[in-house]
C-alpha cells in the first residue's frame, strides 16, 4: 500500500474529534458565570463541551437580517437564558430591555439559529417563557439543516425531546406573533450521531496495515 496514502487517511482518523455521547450546553449557567450580554453575527456566541461546538447567530425576517444573540439575566428570580434582540447598545446591552427573548415583534420574526461542529441526534430542550417561567405545554418551531418547519410541543416543564437526524444546523422560531409565545432556551442536552463502526474498522485495519510495513 502507498505509505503517502496510508499515512494520510491515519492521520484523518486519529485527528477525528473525541467527542462524548452527549453535550450539555447549560445557558442560565452561562449567565451565571459571565453575566447578561449580546452577541454579533460577526462574533459569534460560542459553546464547547465534551468535543461538540454550539455556534449560535440570530437573524429577523423579512429579509433575514443579522440580529443578535442575547444571553438574559435574572427577572422573577429566574434566569432567562438564551434569546435573540433586535439591537444592541455599546455595551452589548438589549435596547429595549423587554426585546431580549424569541419572538415576532410586529411583521419581524425572530429566527435563532445554531450551527454545530458535528452532526447532531436526540437532543433535549428546556425553555422558558416572556416570564421566565417555564414554557409549559406551548408550541415553538424549529428545523434541520433549513428544511421544513416542524412543530414542537414542551412539557409542564418546558422540556421537549427531539430528533436532530443528523443536522449541522438547527433554526428555532416562535409559532405566531404574541406574548404567550415568547420563549427563551435555558439548556440544551445533546447526542451526538455517532462515527460509524466501519470507520473505526477501516482505521484498525490501516493501523494493522502501517505496522506490517514497518516490519518488512
Amino acid at each position: 500500500m502507498n505509505k503517502k496514502l496510508t499515512g494520510a487517511w491515519l492521520g484523518m482518523v486519529l485527528t477525528l474529534p473525541a467527542v462524548a455521547n452527549a453535550a450539555l450546553f447549560d445557558f442560565q449557567g452561562w449567565v451565571t458565570a459571565n453575566g447578561e450580554q449580546g452577541f454579533t453575527n460577526a462574533s459569534p456566541f460560542q459553546l464547547t463541551d465534551s468535543g461538540l461546538t454550539l455556534t449560535a447567530t440570530a437573524f429577523e425576517s423579512p429579509g433575514m437580517l443579522d440580529s443578535h444573540v442575547y444571553m438574559d439575566g435574572v427577572f422573577n428570580g429566574i434566569i432567562g437564558g438564551m434569546g435573540v434582540c433586535t439591537n444592541l447598545d455599546s455595551g452589548n446591552q438589549c435596547v429595549p430591555s423587554s426585546d431580549d427573548n424569541v419572538s415576532i415583534d410586529g411583521t419581524n420574526g425572530e429566527t435563532l439559529s445554531w450551527g454545530f461542529n458535528l452532526a447532531v441526534g436526540q437532543f433535549t430542550l428546556e425553555l422558558g417563557d416572556a416570564d421566565h417561567f417555564d414554557y409549559g405545554n406551548r408550541d415553538f418551531l424549529y428545523r434541520l439543516d433549513a428544511g421544513p418547519w416542524m412543530t414542537g410541543t414542551t412539557d409542564v416543564n418546558g422540556l421537549v425531546t427531539l430528533n436532530g437526524g443528523g443536522a449541522g444546523v438547527i433554526d428555532f422560531r416562535p409559532v405566531a406573533a404574541g406574548f404567550s409565545n415568547q420563549f427563551y432556551i435555558r439548556n440544551a442536552d445533546v447526542n451526538v450521531v455517532p462515527v460509524p463502526a466501519a470507520v473505526w474498522l477501516f482505521a484498525s485495519g490501516l493501523l494493522g496495515l502501517a505496522g506490517v510495513a514497518r516490519r518488512r
